[in-house]
């Protein structure tokens, strides 16, 4: 059993005898009801009462007082917005942005040597997660990839995308002709990428090929702020040479932020390789902790318009 039943309310802990004749006051946070109906011991109490016929002694016990109503599952809170997550920049490419709340489990630890209560449980660390992503699907050329990707300098009068997304290409370096060479790898200032080397005549050596030097260099946008950018952004080219097509990919993902547990999450305080691309504020009814885990696409961003969602209390 894993704990992800309801807990049980009722008037008063659990007494029973164990076998070794001893005494025992159980309190009802030991006890979960699954979405079965069925009650049982959580994990942590399972792992105090070591001794199966004294687990079976109390969970006879606890199903009794659940078959008189003497305990029975807690109500559930309605779920209510607990906070709202904004990109940080207006514009559809907030629509990108994923925020993850995650609740994980604390770190095992040994069983009690004899079944005492153990202590209470502690709370586990909520913690947060964001994550930008930018695609480019379809490009066929170097050039094109400036026009859809942008570049970091443009010329006067240039209509070229600038200081928009994770990455750009760098000016006066999409050069290239055909295809690029597929590439994966984490980006911290700038790279360059090969042209796709053409295989020579069937009369050469196997593998040999042509080095067509560089396709084009990628940058990370100028304005990132150096959280971002020490961080790097994972850059994945695929190409098709059959469609003679290739996609760029771009993910910037922020390490875990891990709150204190049992508290509400910080409107401020957050760091900057979350403020980077999302901010928090409070729902109408003020904030408030987010009980299980979430993974949020924020939504509705247009020119002029910042993206958005809300986390939920359960």
């Amino acid at each position: 059993m894993s704990d992800s039943g309801k807990a049980v309310v009722g008037r008063r802990p659990l007494v029973f005898t164990g076998t070794d004749g001893s005494q025992h006051f159980v309190p009802l946070s030991a006890f979960q009801i699954d979405a079965d109906g069925s009650i049982g011991l959580t994990v942590r109490w399972q792992e105090a009462y070591t001794n199966s016929a004294d687990r079976e002694l109390l969970v006879g016990l606890a199903q009794r007082a659940q078959d008189g109503g003497e305990i029975a599952a807690a109500p559930e809170a309605p779920s209510r917005p607990a906070v709202v997550f904004k990109a940080a920049v207006p514009g559809p490419e907030g629509n990108n942005i994923k925020v993850v709340l995650d609740h994980p489990a604390p770190e095992a630890t040994a069983a009690p040597a004899a079944p005492a209560a153990p202590a209470q449980p502690e709370g586990k660390a909520p913690q947060l997660t964001v994550e930008q992503s930018e695609v480019f699907q379809g490009l066929t050329t170097a050039a094109d990839a400036v026009r859809r990707i942008g570049t970091d300098q443009l010329a006067a009068g240039s209509k070229d995308q600038v200081e928009t997304g994770l990455v750009q290409v760098k000016d006066g370096t999409a050069e290239g002709v055909g295809l690029p060479e597929d590439f994966d790898g984490v980006i911290t200032g700038e790279r360059s990428v090969k042209a796709r080397r053409e295989a020579k005549g069937q009369g050469d050596r196997k593998g040999q090929s042509d080095d067509k030097g560089v396709y084009f260099t990628l940058v990370l946008r100028k304005s990132l702020p150096k959280a971002v950018r020490d961080k790097g952004v994972k850059v994945t080219i695929s190409v098709d040479p059959t469609a003679g097509t290739y996609d760029v990919k771009a993910v910037y993902t922020s390490p875990p932020h891990t709150f204190e547990a049992d508290t509400v999450i910080p409107l401020t305080n957050l760091p900057e390789s979350i403020t980077a691309v999302v901010g928090a504020s409070a729902p109408p009814r003020g904030y408030a902790l987010p009980k299980v885990p979430q993974t949020l696409t924020l939504r509705g961003g247009t020119d002029g318009v910042t993206a958005s969602a809300a986390a939920y209390t359960s």
